[in-house]
């Protein structure tokens, strides 16, 4: 699969879809073979997965771009080939959607929301397979966090903690111990959105430093007055919240 530059996809960037077949058989199967072929992740469990995504992606008999799928066409595309194999369900496809969109280069994959959509052939150049820490390393960054989420606190016996690059390699984040904390889940995949596009500086980041940069948190009675009195002022929420701030900061000075 020949690599090019390509603009990555953006939110809101989903099209119109091609049902009509414009692209022949032969080419759709001659394309979702290379790309099989070319998988730089080394696990051939989640090269199995990022095969079954992109045959929902561009189905037989559709053209490009391709149908929008939810995320629970997706979900359900990978839990059909794991049933077909004698398997369970599978839990996070969108953690290999995540992959196929970075390291593997189908920045040809548009999301919009929770929808995924095939907008072109085109691919850009793959990165380093992702890094994953020794046994050893895991265990004495889960006992330095205390086995908790750095950014929400909760411990194991609430959450399912896994490895984060607190400065993401596609910022040139490394993968040196320093540089790794322990998320839970949902906190790993909401960083991810954050970061997707983001150009503030990683080192003043909450998701990437929370330690010293502790996220702000706002309760949910607090943001329905917000949003309410933001609306009858016609301004943002934030523009609203930082005004507040700033009076309430200068009284207290």
């Amino acid at each position: 699969m020949n690599a090019m530059k390509f603009t990555k996809a953006k939110m809101g960037a989903l099209v119109t879809p091609s049902p009509t077949k414009n692209i022949s058989d032969e080419e759709r199967l001659a394309w979702l073979a290379k790309a099989s072929a070319e998988f730089v992740n080394p696990s051939r469990a989640n090269c199995e997965k990022y095969s079954v995504i992109l045959d929902a992606l561009w189905p037989a008999g559709h053209g490009i771009p391709g149908p929008v799928l939810s995320q629970d066409d997706v979900r359900r595309a990978v839990d059909d080939f794991q049933a077909t194999n004698g398997e369970k369900p599978y839990k996070d496809p969108f953690r290999r959607m995540r992959e196929l969109q970075g390291e593997e280069g189908f920045l040809c994959i548009a999301k919009e929301g929770v929808r995924y959509q095939l907008v072109s052939k085109s691919t850009a150049v793959k990165r380093t397979p992702r890094a994953k820490l020794s046994s050893e390393d895991w265990a004495a960054l889960r006992l330095k966090y205390g086995s908790r989420c750095a950014v929400c606190g909760r411990n194991e016996n609430q959450v399912r903690l896994s490895q984060d690059h607190k400065i993401p390699r596609t910022r040139d984040g490394t993968n040196d111990l320093e540089n790794w904390q322990p998320l839970c889940d949902e906190c790993n995949n909401v960083k991810s959105t954050h970061c997707r596009g983001c150009e503030q500086n990683c080192f003043t980041c909450s998701w990437a430093f929370p330690e010293t940069y502790p996220p702000l948190r706002v309760d949910d009675t607090n943001k329905e007055l917000l949003i309410r009195m933001a609306g009858k002022q016609g301004i943002s929420v934030s523009a609203l919240l930082n005004s507040l701030l700033n009076e309430s900061l200068k009284r207290t000075k």
